[in-house]
């Protein structure tokens, strides 16, 4: 008994071993950074018509790679296992949407700010008129759309009560939903939300007229809790012109 309780603590401990995040030296040393994205959140990283990745955060990932002197690989991840993803070192950063949060705070290292940003409706545009706020969408005739994981999934548990909610795979799906109005409303991010009324005018428009209380937030860059030199390296690069120079590319509000 005693033999077989030996046996699994060193399989416990070659386990825990085999999920601890590179180190600084570890990552320099291999000449690669590995930045997990879920790839369904434009205009931070999303897939354009090509099928190629591309955005805001794809093009400060590179920005980063760069000044690091690393080579930059992307590592595909979804929201409800991003979390799940970094703990397991598949990717060295989880970037692409990563809103701050407290549970994330205290599992994870998160970056200085990024961007600003907070929660809105967005509707069809020939019913956007008819939710200006929560307690108008809040209804039983009102169909609201959301994929799992993420804040937005966190949003919609905690306050829609009334309206019917429709769950679906992706965020691809939430906005197809949208132009094609087998739903009337998806919560999502201001940045998210401006970034298609431009995008597709007529189809999509911002319904809430102010993001909606208490969702105030930041986007961030998300890491171990273990590579502290790795996270001040980041937040020195992020202290620099990139992110404002990127924010004007991609038409984004710091």
């Amino acid at each position: 008994m005693k033999k077989l309780s030996l046996g699994i603590m060193i399989l416990v401990l070659i386990s825990s071993q085999q999920v601890l995040a590179k180190s600084w030296q570890e990552i320099k040393k291999s000449g690669e950074l590995r930045i997990g994205v879920p790839g369904d959140y434009a205009p931070l990283a999303f897939h354009d018509k090509q099928g190629y990745l591309v955005g805001y955060d794809i093009d400060m990932a590179k920005s980063l790679g760069e000044s690091l002197k690393l080579k930059v690989n992307f590592v595909p991840s979804s929201w409800p296992t991003l979390s799940e993803d970094l703990a397991s070192n598949k990717f060295d950063i989880a970037m692409g949407g990563v809103t701050e949060t407290p549970g994330r705070a205290a599992q994870f290292a998160l970056s200085s700010p990024v961007v600003k940003n907070g929660k809105i409706a967005l509707a069809n545009c020939q019913q956007s008129q008819e939710f200006p706020t929560l307690e108008a969408i809040d209804r039983e005739t009102v169909r609201v759309i959301v994929n799992p994981g993420g804040t937005n999934q966190s949003f919609v548990d905690a306050n829609i009560k009334k309206a019917r909610i429709v769950r679906t795979n992706d965020n691809v799906a939430n906005l197809q939903g949208i132009r094609d109005k087998s739903a009337d409303i998806m919560f999502t991010d201001l940045i998210e939300g401006n970034y298609y009324q431009s995008k597709e005018p007529g189809v999509f428009c911002v319904a809430t007229a102010d993001i909606l209380p208490g969702t105030g937030s930041y986007k961030v860059y998300m890491m171990s809790k273990d590579n502290q030199p790795l996270l001040s390296k980041v937040n020195q690069w992020l202290a620099g012109e990139t992110k404002s120079t990127l924010a004007h590319k991609w038409n984004i509000s710091e």
